[in-house]
Parts: structure tokens; C-alpha cells; sequence
């Protein structure tokens, strides 16, 4: 891909630089984003809010998780209530909202008040589960309860190595239209010099939704950002996509573990089940007949 070729679908990529000071991993989620929005029915706060918790996810997942998942809870004292993500390495992503609907005014600077939804106090908490034995659990207190800094804050305490973390959502009147993020790490062969001239940058050259807005690449945003450093690519650009698991057959297990006259009961006063997922919002439904099939199944 030519460096001024515009990527029209979400994508992922790692990089890391020739000196071996830092390393990266960029993704672009407009996508991804506006498909969240479309299923939950967010309102503007919210879904720049999740847009950011999705980013957030996706790049997580190749750093942190693997061939397993990754799932990230903000829990903070904002009216948005709960956030949850969970997201894999091999480019899918879901997430939800407790209160979909909740709408701030902007703050002093114009933006979608992220940090005052989520809340400022509080706690995010980061499941990595690698597929074998115990997922392991952090808690970090929330930094601003605006995503990236409180994604950041979960790295330094983790990893305890430097990073800057960049996840954003611009939105137009017909939704999300530009949305992705960017993680930097700082490598041991790092010179001091090299985060300020990482920040620099970002300050000169601005934001990640401006840059994707100008219709740049993944590799043109990449160079723009970490202008001064020789960047090598660690993989082609992989497809990001937002995706759930969750199926009609999951939902008839779940019912399983009803006893038969709970089961008995729903078919005779409701002549259905019907069941939501939190994170895609689908819904199921199971009939009257069904569920006398698994009431007499039932022990």
C-alpha cells in the first residue's frame, strides 16, 4: 500500500522502529464504530465514549492477549454507567454501554465530554485470558475517564515502561465518521529524548481523527506521527470488524439451567423467551413449543 493511499476499511498494524526504541500498534475503526452505534442506538456521548473503548480494545488485544481475548470494564461515577469491551488479536471487537442513551453538552474545548460520562473516579479493570489456565486481572483507578489516559495508566502500571496512547471518535449529523488510535511504547533502548519528540509531533501535526479526516493511510498517519524515526512494519495491515459471539444455539443452553417449572411457566403465560445480548444488542426468541421440548428435558 502507497503511503498516500486511503484505507477504506478499519485495519490494524504493528510496527516497530529500526534504532529499537519504541514500538507500535495503529488501527484505523470508523467502521467498527458506526456499526456500534447503529446496534445500540447511541447517542452522540455515548458513542464516542464506546468508539474509544473499542479502539482502545483493538489495540490492546495484539499487545497484551495474544491468541486470547482481551476485555476492558470502565466502571466510574458517570451518568454512562458500566463500559465493557472485549476484543481479540485476530481483528474482532464488541462492547456495550450501560445507559446507550446519555447525552452531555461539549466541554471547554468543544469535544464530546468523554471524561465526565464515563466519570473521573472510578476504576478500570483489564481481563487478558491467553486460553489456558487463569485470566489474569489489573485494577487501575481511572486517570480522567477519558479512555486513553486511563488505557495508558493501565500499561505504565502493567508494564511498567513508557507509552503514549491515542484513541479518538469524530462524529458528523450521520455518525461516526472517522474514528481509530494509536499505541507507542517505549523499548529499553529508548533515549530520553524520545517520547518528547514523539508528543511534538502530535502537537504539530494533530489529532488522529484530523489526520484520518485528510485521508491518509494507516502508513502516512503512522510516519506523520512518529516523524525523525525509521519505521519498520511487523505486519500487513489486518482487517478489524466489530463481532459477536453470541448465539441462538448459547441461548437455549442458558435456558437449560432453568428448572421445568420456570420453563413451564414461560411458555404458559408468556408462550415465548426472548433473550438480549449486552453487547450486540441481538435479540432471541424461543417458542411455546420449544420450551415444553426443554421443560420435559429438564431435570
Amino acid at each position: 500500500m502507497k503511503p498516500t493511499e486511503r484505507l477504506d476499511k478499519d485495519g490494524i498494524l504493528k510496527a516497530i522502529s529500526s534504532d529499537g526504541t519504541i514500538r507500535a500498534v495503529i488501527a484505523t475503526t470508523t467502521q467498527l464504530v458506526e456499526c456500534a452505534r447503529q446496534r445500540h442506538e447511541l447517542s452522540y456521548t455515548a458513542t464516542a465514549a464506546l468508539g474509544r473503548g473499542l479502539t482502545a480494545g483493538v489495540l490492546l488485544a495484539p499487545l497484551v492477549a495474544r491468541d486470547g481475548q482481551v476485555a476492558l470494564k470502565f466502571q466510574g461515577n458517570g451518568p454512562l454507567g458500566k463500559m465493557m469491551v472485549d476484543a481479540s488479536p485476530k481483528g474482532t471487537v464488541r462492547g456495550f454501554v450501560e445507559n446507550p442513551q446519555v447525552e452531555l453538552p461539549l466541554n471547554s474545548l468543544g469535544n464530546f465530554d468523554v471524561g465526565k460520562a464515563v466519570g473521573k473516579t472510578g476504576y478500570l479493570h483489564v481481563t487478558i485470558d491467553h486460553g489456558f489456565g487463569r485470566p489474569h486481572i489489573s485494577t487501575v483507578e481511572l486517570a480522567s475517564g477519558e479512555v486513553g489516559e486511563d488505557v495508558n495508566r493501565y500499561l505504565v502500571n502493567s508494564d511498567q515502561t513508557g507509552s503514549i496512547v491515542l484513541v479518538g471518535t469524530h462524529l458528523s449529523a450521520h455518525g461516526a465518521e472517522a474514528a481509530g488510535g494509536l499505541i507507542v511504547q517505549l523499548l529499553p533502548d529508548h533515549t530520553e529524548d524520545t517520547i518528547c519528540r514523539i508528543e511534538n509531533n502530535i502537537t504539530t501535526f494533530g489529532t488522529f481523527t484530523f489526520l484520518m479526516r485528510r485521508g491518509m493511510s494507516l502508513e502516512a498517519i503512522l510516519a506523520r506521527i512518529l516523524n525523525g524515526f525509521e519505521i519498520q512494519p511487523l505486519t500487513e495491515v489486518h482487517p478489524l470488524s466489530f463481532f459477536c459471539k453470541c448465539t441462538g444455539e448459547r441461548f437455549v443452553e442458558a435456558l437449560k439451567v432453568l428448572g421445568k417449572q420456570d420453563l413451564l411457566s414461560m411458555a404458559k403465560e408468556d408462550g415465548q423467551a426472548e433473550g438480549r445480548c449486552h453487547f450486540c444488542n441481538r435479540h432471541y426468541y424461543i417458542g411455546r413449543e420449544k420450551l415444553l421440548d426443554l421443560a420435559k428435558a429438564s431435570t
